[in-house]
């Protein structure tokens, strides 16, 4: 997780106050439980890339570096997380993008995709997400999800709010996927 950190501080270089400023990805809280929430969240246009490279291909792609050599503003959160056993990391294209309209990228370490909507349990905390703080958050979530006998899947997600340079209430969010149905009403 000490690679976040120098993750977290490249994305200050490039975008000082990422919250307060940029749209954030909608979801509908379902549900609270404890300290956590279930949530939906819909179908989204994303980048994303092998986070090696991550955050300056992906920044290259919304700066401009795209087929269409369109400039993309900047979203939160960004995600960081395992995929297909690589650790990747995703920029959420603003709304108005859809699968049409999305630019394919110059660089093929990118990959432009439609994500699925789906159930996830959330759990969110602050301060930097270090190594040693997202365990303790991913702890935390796990203990919430198995005393509310909600079934957690695959690898947990973290979601990035903030720049570096934010120091006080900062906000990062531990993400699992979750077997969930909403109850029917009638």
């Amino acid at each position: 997780m000490n690679v976040y950190l120098a993750i977290i501080l490249n994305i200050s270089l490039l975008s000082f106050p990422m919250a307060q400023q940029y749209e954030t990805q909608q979801y509908k809280t379902i549900k609270t439980l404890k300290k956590a929430e279930i949530r939906y969240y819909p179908s989204v246009m994303k980048i994303k890339a092998n986070r090696d490279v991550g955050f300056n291909v992906l920044f290259g792609y919304i700066s401009g570096k795209n087929h269409k050599k369109q400039n993309i503003a900047m979203t939160t959160p960004v995600y960081m997380q395992k995929d297909k056993g690589q650790e990747v990391m995703e920029f959420v294209l603003p709304s108005s993008f859809d699968v049409e309209d999305a630019p394919k990228p110059i660089s093929e370490k990118i990959e432009v995709y439609q994500s699925k909507p789906g159930y996830f349990i959330a759990y969110a905390f602050g301060g930097y997400a270090l190594d040693w703080v997202t365990q303790r958050a991913i702890k935390t979530v796990k203990k919430i999800a198995e005393s509310n006998q909600v079934s957690i899947e695959g690898d947990p997600i973290l979601l990035v709010y903030n720049s570096p340079y934010k120091v006080i209430n900062r906000k990062n969010e531990i993400l699992f996927k979750i077997d969930y149905k909403e109850p029917q009403t009638e």
